[in-house]
């Protein structure tokens, strides 16, 4: 049975693909290439690859090129993948080197990003110790060249992963930095209201404000939010542009409209996203910085916990 895989891993795991794609770029593998003599070949995953590696196989560079105008692989080529491709992939290890059966030295090495395998890089070549190598017309290399090649599509793979990491951790301190913020400002003005609240006035270091004048106050905030909302914001900001103590606008503003300022931004920024969202065209991430949100991840999770399913979710249902 297939493992089941909701539409934000998909996601993730295609933010990921597009972020080694631009990692391994041409100048990288011509490098590695003018630096080894071999070419390193990256055959690329879909999400649920390793799970249906009987139904769709990983081939080798090798298997690929001999396969015949038919479609049909040489059936040394099968055996090789049942003895030795797929074992190698299933194993614990993310990497192994081993001699297929038409004498290529092999490496294979797997990239595994939050337990979904992205590609596998490979190395193949006649090395000097391959009985075939003659037989094949091709150059055999050293020993120590193909060791030298091995490590250096390590030291690659292993850049790759630090790379996914970093836009993780990147990622997640963002959203760790907005709650932060959203919960100090608010803790902030709530202090504030309590200390200077009395039972009928408004914060006593201000003058008495009339129902109309605290209307037009709060209408002003509505107004500064649909114009700000794709950016940054906080009620100190808004209380700073219209020269209002922040303590007393965010009292006059949760009375109101019944709600505190985080929660009416949040509102706001996402009716704007399901305006976006209906439109296939634009892609999550596209949506997330248009509506002001730190990083997709941030705008997934707040969207999820409002409508009860992710973007992609609720985009499929509309």
């Amino acid at each position: 049975m297939q493992p089941k895989i909701d539409s934000s891993q998909l996601f993730a795991f295609k933010e990921n693909q597009d972020l080694f794609q631009e990692q391994l770029n041409r100048s990288l593998l011509r490098l590695f290439v003018k630096l080894t003599g071999l070419h390193l070949h990256i055959l690329w995953h879909r999400p649920l690859d390793l799970a249906r590696l009987c139904e769709m196989p990983v081939l080798c560079p090798r298997a690929r090129q001999r396969t015949g105008s038919d479609g049909q692989r040489p059936e040394c080529c099968e055996t090789c993948l049942q003895r030795r491709w797929k074992p190698d992939l299933f194993q614990a290890k993310r990497d192994r080197r081993f001699v297929g059966l038409c004498g290529f030295t092999n490496f294979c090495a797997r990239l595994l990003v939050d337990e979904f395998c992205h590609i596998t890089l490979v190395l193949q070549a006649t090395v000097a110790t391959c009985s075939l190598s003659r037989a094949e017309g091709r150059k055999p290399i050293s020993t120590a060249d193909f060791r030298h090649a091995v490590e250096l599509a390590r030291v690659i793979l292993h850049y790759l992963e630090s790379t996914a990491d970093a836009r993780m951790a990147k990622s997640e301190l963002k959203d760790v930095l907005c709650r932060l913020t959203d919960a100090e400002t608010e803790a902030t003005y709530i202090r504030k209201e309590l200390r200077h609240r009395l039972p009928c006035l408004p914060n006593p270091t201000l003058r008495p404000t009339s129902d109309s004048r605290a209307k037009m106050h709060v209408d002003a905030v509505l107004d500064y939010v649909h114009q700000h909302f794709h950016r940054p914001m906080s009620l100190g900001e808004a209380a700073s542009a219209m020269k209002l103590n922040a303590a007393y606008l965010y009292t006059l503003f949760t009375r109101t409209t019944g709600m505190a300022f985080h929660q009416f931004l949040q509102e706001v920024r996402l009716s704007k996203a399901k305006e976006l969202l209906r439109d296939p065209r634009n892609r999550i991430s596209e949506v997330a910085l248009a509506v002001g949100y730190a990083s997709p991840d941030v705008f997934r999770r707040a969207f999820k916990a409002r409508e009860g399913h992710s973007p992609e979710a609720w985009r499929v249902g509309q």
